[in-house]
Protein backbone atom coordinates (compact mmCIF):
# COMPACT_ATOMS: atom_id res chain seq x y z
CA UNK A 1 0.00 0.00 0.00
CA UNK A 2 1.87 3.20 -1.01
CA UNK A 3 1.39 5.98 1.46
CA UNK A 4 0.30 9.65 0.73
CA UNK A 5 1.93 12.22 2.55
CA UNK A 6 0.26 15.55 3.55
CA UNK A 7 1.70 18.89 3.25
CA UNK A 8 2.44 18.94 6.76
CA UNK A 9 3.93 15.75 6.43
CA UNK A 10 6.90 17.74 4.84
CA UNK A 11 6.65 21.64 6.33
CA UNK A 12 6.53 20.41 10.08
CA UNK A 13 9.72 17.96 10.06
CA UNK A 14 11.49 20.76 8.00
CA UNK A 15 10.76 23.20 10.53
CA UNK A 16 11.50 21.48 13.24
CA UNK A 17 12.40 18.18 14.30
CA UNK A 18 14.17 16.69 10.48
CA UNK A 19 15.49 20.32 9.95
CA UNK A 20 17.39 19.22 6.59
CA UNK A 21 20.77 20.83 8.02
CA UNK A 22 19.92 18.33 11.15
CA UNK A 23 18.48 15.05 9.67
CA UNK A 24 18.97 14.73 6.13
CA UNK A 25 18.20 11.09 6.39
CA UNK A 26 14.70 12.04 6.78
CA UNK A 27 14.46 13.50 4.07
CA UNK A 28 16.95 10.86 2.10
CA UNK A 29 14.38 8.13 3.30
CA UNK A 30 11.66 10.18 1.87
CA UNK A 31 13.37 10.55 -1.84
CA UNK A 32 14.12 6.70 -1.57
CA UNK A 33 10.66 5.46 -0.85
CA UNK A 34 9.44 7.71 -3.89
CA UNK A 35 11.81 5.98 -6.26
CA UNK A 36 10.53 2.77 -4.69
CA UNK A 37 6.69 3.62 -4.83
CA UNK A 38 6.61 3.59 -1.40
CA UNK A 39 5.34 6.92 -1.01
CA UNK A 40 4.03 9.44 -2.60
CA UNK A 41 1.77 12.65 -2.36
CA UNK A 42 -0.20 14.50 -4.79
CA UNK A 43 -0.16 17.41 -7.06
CA UNK A 44 -1.99 19.67 -4.91
CA UNK A 45 0.07 19.08 -1.94
CA UNK A 46 3.19 20.15 -4.45
CA UNK A 47 1.55 23.48 -4.69
CA UNK A 48 1.16 23.72 -1.12
CA UNK A 49 4.69 23.38 -0.73
CA UNK A 50 6.04 25.74 -3.57
CA UNK A 51 4.46 28.46 -2.21
CA UNK A 52 7.44 29.14 -0.15
CA UNK A 53 10.78 29.94 -1.32
CA UNK A 54 13.11 28.00 1.30
CA UNK A 55 14.72 24.72 1.75
CA UNK A 56 11.40 22.34 0.75
CA UNK A 57 10.73 23.96 -2.49
CA UNK A 58 14.89 23.46 -3.30
CA UNK A 59 14.14 19.69 -2.14
CA UNK A 60 11.02 19.32 -4.25
CA UNK A 61 12.42 20.72 -7.60
CA UNK A 62 15.29 18.04 -6.73
CA UNK A 63 13.02 15.24 -5.85
CA UNK A 64 9.63 15.87 -7.10
CA UNK A 65 9.15 14.34 -10.36
CA UNK A 66 9.19 10.73 -8.43
CA UNK A 67 7.48 11.90 -5.08
CA UNK A 68 4.13 13.60 -6.91
CA UNK A 69 1.40 11.81 -8.48
CA UNK A 70 0.06 14.08 -11.44
CA UNK A 71 -3.20 15.29 -11.78
CA UNK A 72 -5.80 12.86 -12.60
CA UNK A 73 -8.98 13.49 -14.14
CA UNK A 74 -10.67 10.51 -12.39
CA UNK A 75 -10.73 12.68 -9.17
CA UNK A 76 -13.97 14.60 -10.34
CA UNK A 77 -16.06 12.12 -9.68
CA UNK A 78 -15.07 11.19 -6.36
CA UNK A 79 -14.67 14.76 -5.07
CA UNK A 80 -18.25 15.16 -5.52
CA UNK A 81 -18.46 12.11 -3.41
CA UNK A 82 -16.44 13.66 -0.69
CA UNK A 83 -17.94 16.93 -1.19
CA UNK A 84 -20.97 15.84 -0.64
CA UNK A 85 -20.26 13.93 2.53
CA UNK A 86 -18.56 17.53 3.60
CA UNK A 87 -21.96 19.28 2.92
CA UNK A 88 -23.65 17.04 4.98
CA UNK A 89 -22.16 16.46 8.04
CA UNK A 90 -23.18 19.46 9.81
CA UNK A 91 -20.10 21.52 9.10
CA UNK A 92 -19.72 25.28 8.47
CA UNK A 93 -19.96 26.52 4.95
CA UNK A 94 -16.17 27.93 5.72
CA UNK A 95 -14.88 24.33 7.03
CA UNK A 96 -16.44 23.18 4.04
CA UNK A 97 -15.19 25.47 1.63
CA UNK A 98 -11.48 25.34 3.40
CA UNK A 99 -11.12 21.49 2.92
CA UNK A 100 -12.63 21.72 -0.60
CA UNK A 101 -10.68 24.41 -1.12
CA UNK A 102 -7.23 22.67 0.33
CA UNK A 103 -4.72 19.62 -0.75
CA UNK A 104 -6.68 17.78 2.21
CA UNK A 105 -10.04 16.80 -0.10
CA UNK A 106 -7.62 15.38 -2.72
CA UNK A 107 -5.58 13.43 -0.21
CA UNK A 108 -8.80 11.53 0.61
CA UNK A 109 -9.77 11.43 -3.38
CA UNK A 110 -6.28 9.95 -3.78
CA UNK A 111 -6.25 7.69 -1.60
CA UNK A 112 -9.75 6.14 -2.23
CA UNK A 113 -9.40 5.95 -6.03
CA UNK A 114 -5.67 4.15 -4.93
CA UNK A 115 -6.43 2.22 -1.85
CA UNK A 116 -3.75 4.38 -0.35
CA UNK A 117 -2.95 5.06 3.17
CA UNK A 118 -2.58 9.00 4.13
CA UNK A 119 0.45 10.33 6.52
CA UNK A 120 -0.63 13.68 8.14
CA UNK A 121 -0.20 14.69 12.01
CA UNK A 122 -3.48 16.49 11.94
CA UNK A 123 -5.28 14.62 14.30
CA UNK A 124 -9.25 13.82 14.45
CA UNK A 125 -12.22 16.13 15.83
CA UNK A 126 -15.43 14.38 14.77
CA UNK A 127 -17.74 16.51 17.37
CA UNK A 128 -15.80 19.59 15.58
CA UNK A 129 -18.02 21.47 13.18
CA UNK A 130 -15.61 24.42 12.35
CA UNK A 131 -12.80 22.61 10.38
CA UNK A 132 -12.76 19.28 8.78
CA UNK A 133 -9.53 17.54 9.77
CA UNK A 134 -7.96 14.66 7.24
CA UNK A 135 -8.36 11.87 9.65
CA UNK A 136 -11.96 12.59 10.17
CA UNK A 137 -12.93 12.91 6.26
CA UNK A 138 -10.23 9.90 5.34
CA UNK A 139 -12.36 7.51 8.17
CA UNK A 140 -15.84 8.34 7.10
CA UNK A 141 -14.36 6.78 3.28
CA UNK A 142 -12.64 3.87 4.41
CA UNK A 143 -9.37 5.11 4.25
CA UNK A 144 -6.60 5.06 7.30
CA UNK A 145 -4.67 7.79 8.57
CA UNK A 146 -1.06 7.60 10.11
CA UNK A 147 1.47 9.68 11.57
CA UNK A 148 5.22 9.98 9.97
CA UNK A 149 6.49 8.53 13.04
CA UNK A 150 4.14 5.96 12.44
CA UNK A 151 5.45 5.37 8.76
CA UNK A 152 8.75 5.19 9.53
CA UNK A 153 8.06 2.47 12.15
CA UNK A 154 6.09 0.68 9.55
CA UNK A 155 8.66 0.67 7.25
CA UNK A 156 11.64 -0.02 9.88
CA UNK A 157 13.74 3.38 9.64
CA UNK A 158 15.58 4.65 12.09
CA UNK A 159 18.59 7.86 12.21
Amino acid sequence: MTLLLDTNAFLTPAMTYYAFDICGSYWSWIAHAAATGDVKSISPVKRELRRKDDNIRNWIDMHGSAIFIPDDSAVTNTMSQVATWAGSNGYTPAAVAEFLGKADSYLVVYAMLGGHQIVTLEVGAPTAKSKIKIPDAANAHGISTITPYQMLRQHGVYF
